[in-house]
């Protein structure tokens, strides 16, 4: 065999080798499931606030995990596992819920990421329209399949693709939703505000951020303008956030973010003068509130403002139990009232005879307990104004 022609052979195998190995790589990267699917993917660009929850941390949390673990219900159908035949949220790892800045009041959306069982959870909520004496109706949108109530058009949608997320919204907000997670409109991610005031207030277990528009600081500027503030210092955010960072400890950080320095510092005086009034009020101190408040820290930095408090996990869970029933946030028992017995009106009293008054008949005559007793006028003689 000639050297040219074996040199020859030996490129060519080296060919089909790479090639082979090549067209290998690309099957496996074909094969590799795609990239599970974020909550913030689906939130338009335009949101006036944004709020994501990391659920697999606050399940993890002693301070939260109580109000993730129990049992969920649906007013007036009961426990959740019972109505569907499993617990829709138990598989979710990420929640993101958004209110656009221009949409009419009431719009909201949310967003749910994680292990998304599609089928079963459409079936689950037209279980539940039926049960409300609703009509449901799945349509495709997109590559979503959304079930919402015919008969009631002002109630929102839930939308859901195999793999997730879950959407819940109502209108064009939920098909601004389902835009934005095809790609083909852009989401927050792209908002340099949402982004600018999340890292200011860092990663969080739980975490919001607020942008508003020029035209939501003219009007507030104007509202504080007539209320004779003048230009307060309010009138000068841009946005605001916190943020909840789990661990040994509970770190909260929340951050404001100024049009200028000088407002920015404005302030902070106004918040730490707050804070103090509001740490000495009596209400505040008997939920437990009034500690925490004297521990955070307030201070400007610039065109930034920043409050910061650290609480331990036993006194943030504690703090969370406490307002959560004052909040009335967990659902009372679904279990029927008994009516209360109706109230026999009182019997009416005898009329006094004439030229004498009635004879006590022990209580008999006497008012209920709740009666209004309502003062008789004594009758004004005819000649009360004659001289």
């Amino acid at each position: 065999m000639q050297t040219r022609t074996r040199d020859g052979l030996v490129l060519l195998l080296v060919g089909v080798l790479l090639g082979g190995g090549l067209a290998w790589l690309l099957g496996r990267r074909r094969e590799s499931p795609p990239a599970a699917p974020r909550a913030l993917d689906a939130v338009p660009a335009g949101a006036l606030l944004v709020a994501t929850l990391d659920l697999p941390a606050l399940r993890a949390s002693p301070a939260f995990a109580s109000f993730l673990r129990e049992e969920r219900e649906i007013p007036g159908l009961g426990k959740v596992r019972d109505v569907c035949g499993f617990d829709p949220l138990a598989g979710l790892t990420e929640v993101a819920i958004a209110i656009p800045a221009a949409g009419e009041g009431g719009d909201f959306g949310l967003v749910a990421a994680g292990a998304v069982q599609a089928e079963a959870l459409l079936a689950c909520a037209s279980k539940v329209i039926e049960a409300r004496g609703g009509k449901p109706v799945v349509a495709g949108l997109g590559s979503f399949r959304a079930v919402r109530d015919s008969s009631d058009e002002g109630r929102g949608e839930i939308a859901v693709r195999p793999g997730g997320p879950i959407l819940l919204g109502g209108g064009a907000y939920l098909r601004a939703m389902v835009d934005a997670a095809e790609g083909r409109a852009a989401t927050v991610g792209a908002s340099g505000a949402h982004d600018h005031i999340a890292r200011a207030v860092g990663e969080g277990a739980a975490r919001v951020t607020v942008v508003l528009t020029p035209e939501q600081r003219a009007e507030l500027g104007r509202e504080l303008a007539l209320s004779g503030a003048g230009r307060a210092p309010a009138a000068s955010i841009v946005a605001g956030g916190a943020a909840v960072a789990l661990g040994p400890e509970i770190a909260v950080h929340g951050a404001v973010l100024c049009d200028a320095e000088a407002p920015c510092a404005e302030l902070g005086a106004q918040l730490r003068a707050a804070r103090d009034a509001r740490a000495g009020d009596l209400a505040t101190r008997l939920i437990g509130l009034g500690a925490v408040l004297e521990r955070v820290a307030i201070a400007a930095d610039g065109k930034a403002l920043h409050a910061r408090v650290k609480l331990s996990a036993e006194e943030a869970g504690a703090l969370v139990e406490r307002l959560a029933s004052l909040r009335g946030l967990r659902q009372p028992s679904l279990a029927p009232r008994e009516p209360p017995a109706p109230r026999e009106p009182p019997a009416p009293a005898e009329p006094p005879a004439l030229g004498g008054s009635a004879a006590p008949r022990g209580d008999a005559g006497a008012p209920p307990p709740d009666a209004i007793l309502t003062p008789r006028r004594r009758p004004v003689p005819d000649d009360a104004g004659a001289p």
